[in-house]
């Protein structure tokens, strides 16, 4: 599955760069995927109990465990840095592309059942590695007023929302009206394609600029610290083969472009935001591949 899904990425790049997708086009792609058919995607696969299902204090342990001792290593390590700075190389370094990549890679791989753990994954990433360092960035800058809303754009957040829709609705065993049931079908089938096509459009516009050393640290810790601690972890924590193997690749996923939009929207660590999205996309292409060929449903 890594290379039909990496060619789709690919063909977004492609498209953009012949200038058929324009800037503005790759926003309302990413736009469309991020408020409607990944919350689609999500709230299915809540709704059929993948949250209640697929949650495991051991999958927490496994990934969130080792995920918050990088954060917390990255940001001693860059103490002498602002902390504006420090908040978002420490959400690099953590904060997987598990929505445009992760998702549809993983499950089309690891099939069905690997949309629990990814939705378990996708929540507390969604919590904790995008609150986490707007609020950081808030305090640094002495915005008080602005904390509280940090915190409610967060849990505000369309994924969020459709996983807790979706874990509801499975919890009181509705069912949706048959022509709904069929339009949130359709975004959802839609996701993973427009997904992989979006970041590629998003990707064409990204720069490799800036101090590559940094950027290709970060690189470093995101597709080798990362996975390697949460495979030891898992193994101490006794989580069972398959979740592992789901919170391995969850955890092998390039950077987040979510990082490159928070730099550009708070004017701070830009040009090594968008040049670690970049390296770390193309690089974890033959990562994944390789990681897939070791684990497989």
């Amino acid at each position: 599955m890594a290379l039909p899904a990496f060619l789709l990425v690919f063909a977004g790049m492609a498209a953009a760069r012949a200038g058929w997708i324009d800037e503005a086009g790759a926003k309302g792609l990413n736009a469309f995927v991020y408020y409607l058919a990944m919350p689609a995607a999500l709230f299915r696969a809540a709704s059929e109990g993948a949250l209640l299902q697929g949650f495991d204090w051991r999958l927490v342990a496994a990934y969130f465990g080792p995920t918050l001792v990088l954060l917390a290593a990255v940001e001693a390590l860059g103490r002498r840095k602002p902390a504006e700075e420090r908040a978002l190389t420490g959400m690099g370094a953590c904060f997987s592309n598990n929505v445009f990549l992760g998702m549809p890679v993983i499950v089309a791989h690891m099939g069905s059942a690997a949309a629990g753990p990814m939705t378990v994954i996708i929540a507390g990433t969604t919590v904790l590695f995008i609150g986490l360092p707007v609020l950081r960035i808030e305090m640094a800058r002495g915005s008080g007023g602005a904390v509280a809303a940090a915190l409610g754009r967060a849990l505000a957040n369309p994924l969020l929302v459709a996983i807790a829709l979706g874990t509801l609705w499975a919890s009181v065993s509705w069912r949706l009206p048959g022509p709904v049931s069929v339009a949130v079908d359709l975004l959802a089938a839609a996701s993973a394609p427009a997904a992989l096509a979006g970041l590629g459009a998003a990707l064409a516009g990204y720069r490799i600029a800036g101090d590559l050393r940094d950027s290709t640290a970060l690189c470093g810790l995101k597709l080798l610290a990362h996975p390697v601690m949460v495979w030891f972890a898992a193994g101490a924590v006794g989580l069972g083969e398959f979740e592992r193997a789901v919170a391995v690749l969850a955890s092998a996923m390039p950077v987040g472009a979510n990082v490159f939009v928070l730099a550009q929207h708070y004017g701070i660590y830009e040009r090594r935001a968008s040049a670690a999205v970049v390296l770390s996309t193309l690089a974890a292409m033959p990562l994944a591949a390789l990681l897939m060929t070791v684990f497989h449903p």
